[in-house]
């Protein structure tokens, strides 16, 4: 196979602050293969509301080209393909494909309608895989509060498992197209169905998070050792997780719990009872999130399945507490050793009152940095990817 430095990456978003699990993936990425020289022509799917703010990343005029192509709300009733994929087509993407060479990562199976194009047929495709999507919009249906949202996730995932039939057949050609996994354990099952699947830890943005000299105590989110929990408060596993912790653990009276995150729907701001000890902090800006995750003593992180990773995980292994994780949530993880697993929701009042009683020593934190920096470092799991795909950069 001819070695090419160009590369077209199709996204399922355009990654702008403040990022998210997904879009953060994509945004580190972009960064590392513009560092190695990679030519880089960035496809992104928006909504038309982000087209007309005009906003883009910092790095928009450093790429060899930037499309933004706008989602569409309506699709036809009787269109079996998921909503999330169906709202991300574009012929223009296709045709702006098919007349420049250079292989193509598609990020996010939201995307990956374009498998489908005849006129690619015989281009190098793979597809990065967050998780596997009918497992995830499953876990979304048992998160859900609402008989409409649950509906929804229910008839999203039935989609998913139809259109995750059909890969065998559109991934047959081995040599040209595979799936980039973020998920051990999610590899082996795209393996298991023939399909070509390597493991590609997930490409987190490690050098704003590693920073361990001591900073001045007035920069400090609290002036008491505190507990955290952060996410995206729209996604509904994360909705469930937070009432979990507000009205089911008794964390210790001298432990406040702060719940921090971004797109909280004015509903749940007025359901979401808060007791004293216990506080919001609502879209907060990259460098406040940084602050919060770097200085909580202690980490909670209600699971309820597994779909893909929770990059809330590793945001949180990076800070200097102890991270607590449901057993669902790291289940066949290689990180699973650094992390505190709790086996049962009864499990954790007790869990996190001996987790506040012995914070972490400077030795074993370094450590568990160590590891992360290690098995995360983006460029040398970017070197992995570009050598599959015949890239030479």
């Amino acid at each position: 196979m001819r070695s090419v430095s160009v590369l077209h990456l199709v996204c399922f978003d355009l990654p702008l602050s403040p990022l998210y699990g997904g879009t953060e993936e994509v945004d580190t990425k972009i960064r590392v293969l513009l560092e190695l020289g990679v030519v880089l022509h960035v496809h992104a799917f928006v909504w038309p509301s982000v087209l007309r703010s005009g906003k883009f990343p910092d790095w928009h005029q450093r790429v060899a080209s930037l499309r933004c192509y706008p989602r569409r709300w309506f699709v036809g009733p009787y269109d079996t393909r998921p909503w999330a994929m169906v709202s991300r087509t574009s012929g223009d993407l296709v045709r702006n494909i098919a007349c420049e060479p250079g292989p193509i990562l598609i990020e996010g199976w939201q995307c990956a309608d374009l498998l489908r194009a005849s006129a690619l047929k015989n281009r190098v495709i793979w597809v990065r895989s967050h998780n596997i999507e009918s497992n995830y919009y499953s876990l979304q249906a048992d998160s859900a509060s609402s008989w409409m949202r649950k509906l929804y996730f229910v008839l999203e995932s039935w989609r998913w498992r139809l259109y995750e039939r059909s890969l065998p057949r559109l991934l047959s050609d081995q040599q040209r197209r595979g799936i980039f996994s973020i998920c051990p354990s999610e590899t082996l099952s795209w393996a298991r169905k023939n399909l070509t699947a390597h493991y590609v830890p997930a490409f987190v943005g490690l050098s704003d998070r590693l920073d361990t000299e001591r900073e001045d105590a007035k920069n400090y989110p609290m002036e008491t050792p505190y507990a955290l929990y952060h996410g995206r408060l729209d996604v509904a596993e994360n909705v469930r997780a937070v009432r979990f912790l507000l009205t089911k653990v008794n964390f210790p009276g001298t432990v406040p719990l702060v719940i921090a995150g971004s797109r909280l729907p004015q509903s749940l701001r007025n359901n979401l009872q808060f007791k004293k000890g216990q506080r919001l902090v609502d879209t907060p800006t990259s460098s406040e999130m940084q602050a919060w995750l770097r200085h909580a003593s202690v980490h909670c992180i209600p699971c309820y399945g597994m779909a893909g990773l929770r990059f809330k995980i590793i945001h949180a292994m990076l800070g200097g507490g102890h991270v607590l994780v449901s057993r669902e949530g790291v289940s066949g993880m290689p990180w699973a050793e650094w992390v505190t697993v709790i086996e049962s929701e009864s499990d954790w009042e007790n869990q996190v009152r001996l987790a506040m009683e012995s914070p972490l020593s400077t030795e074993q934190v370094a450590a568990r940095h160590a590891w992360v920096k290690q098995h995360f470092y983006p460029h040398i799991n970017i070197l992995k990817v570009l050598d599959l795909m015949g890239i030479t950069p």
